[in-house]
C-alpha cells in the first residue's frame, strides 16, 4: 500500500466523512433523547399494520428496540450506503474525471497498489463515519431510560451496518470501472441501493413478493430485526463474501481499464484478469 495515495484519499474524502458522520450521530442522538416524549403516544398511537410492517416493526413502537429501528435503523443504513456509493464512483472514476489519475498512473506504482490504497482510504472515512456515530449514542443513551437497550446493543448493531455497506461500495467501485462516467456509475448504483431498500420494505407487506426479498441485499442487512432478533451472522457473511467478490472484480476492472476512454468497458475485466494470469 502507498501511503501518499492512502493519505491523498483519505484527505479528499475528510468533509464527506465529518458531515456524514456528525450528521448520523445527531440523528442517533435525537432519537435517543426523543424517546422519553414520544413513548407515551406511541403505546396509543394506532398505526396500520402495512406501515409498520413495511418500517419492519414487529411489536408497539413504544418499545425501545422496535422504535430505535424504526426510526433509526431503517433509515441509518440507506445514509452509508450511499456514502459508499459517493465515495466508491469517486475513488478512481472521479479522478479520471479530473485528469488527475492519468499522472498518478505516471508513477512508480502499481495499479493495484494505487487501488488497495484507494480502498483502504475509502474504509478509514468509513470508520470516521462510524467513530462519530457512536459518539451521539455515547452521549446520551448512557442517561435515557431504554429499557433492555443497552449502549452496547446500539454499538453493535451500528456495526451490522457496516457490511452492507461494503457490499454496495464495492459495487459502486466496480461499476465505475467499466462505465464511461462517474455520473454513470453513480446514478446506476444510486438506483441498485433505492431498488433493493424498496423490495425489501415492500416485501413484508405484500405476500404476493415476499419472495423477492432473497433478492436484495439490504434484506440480509436485517436493520429491521437486529435490535429485536439479533444480529443473523449468515446473512451478515453473505454480504461480506458479495463485498469481497465485487471488490475483487473492481480490481481486475481497474487493471484492465483503459483511461480516459469515455465509453463502457465490460471488457477490462477479462484484460484484468489476463494480466493478473499473465503474471
Amino acid at each position: 500500500m502507498s501511503r501518499p495515495v492512502f493519505l491523498n484519499t483519505l484527505r479528499g474524502l475528510r468533509w464527506h466523512v465529518f458531515w456524514f458522520g456528525v450528521g448520523l450521530g445527531a440523528y442517533a442522538a435525537m432519537i435517543v433523547l426523543l424517546f422519553p416524549s414520544v413513548e407515551q403516544f406511541m403505546a396509543d398511537a394506532q398505526y396500520p399494520e402495512e406501515i409498520l410492517k413495511f418500517f419492519g416493526a414487529a411489536g408497539s413502537l413504544s418499545d425501545p428496540r422496535v422504535f430505535i429501528q424504526v426510526e433509526y435503523l431503517s433509515f441509518a443504513p440507506i445514509i452509508l450506503m450511499m456514502y459508499g456509493v459517493l465515495a466508491g464512483t469517486g475513488l478512481m472514476a472521479g479522478d479520471e474525471g479530473r485528469r488527475t489519475l492519468e499522472p498518478l498512473m505516471a508513477q512508480p506504482i502499481s495499479r493495484s497498489t494505487i487501488f488497495v490504497s484507494r480502498v483502504a482510504g475509502l474504509f478509514a472515512g468509513l470508520a470516521g463515519i462510524y467513530l462519530l456515530n457512536l459518539a451521539g449514542w455515547l452521549t446520551t443513551a448512557p442517561f435515557i431510560d431504554l429499557g433492555e437497550v443497552g449502549t452496547l446493543d446500539l454499538l453493535a448493531v451500528t456495526a451490522a451496518s457496516l457490511p452492507v455497506t461494503a457490499a454496495f461500495t464495492g459495487l459502486a467501485i466496480l461499476v465505475a470501472a467499466i462505465s464511461p462516467a462517474r455520473g454513470v456509475a453513480g446514478g446506476i448504483v444510486s438506483g441498485l441501493v433505492v431498488i433493493s431498500y424498496l423490495i425489501a420494505s415492500f416485501a413484508q407487506t405484500v405476500e404476493a413478493i415476499a419472495w423477492m426479498r432473497w433478492l436484495s441485499p439490504y434484506y440480509y442487512s436485517n436493520s429491521h430485526g437486529l435490535l429485536t432478533e439479533g444480529v443473523v451472522w449468515w446473512q451478515q457473511g453473505l454480504l461480506i463474501a458479495l463485498a469481497l467478490l465485487a471488490f475483487g472484480l473492481a480490481w481486475l476492472a481497474f487493471r484492465g481499464r483503459e483511461i480516459e476512454a469515455g465509453v463502457w468497458q465490460p471488457r477490462a475485466l477479462v484484460r484484468g484478469w489476463r494480466d493478473v494470469a499473465a503474471r
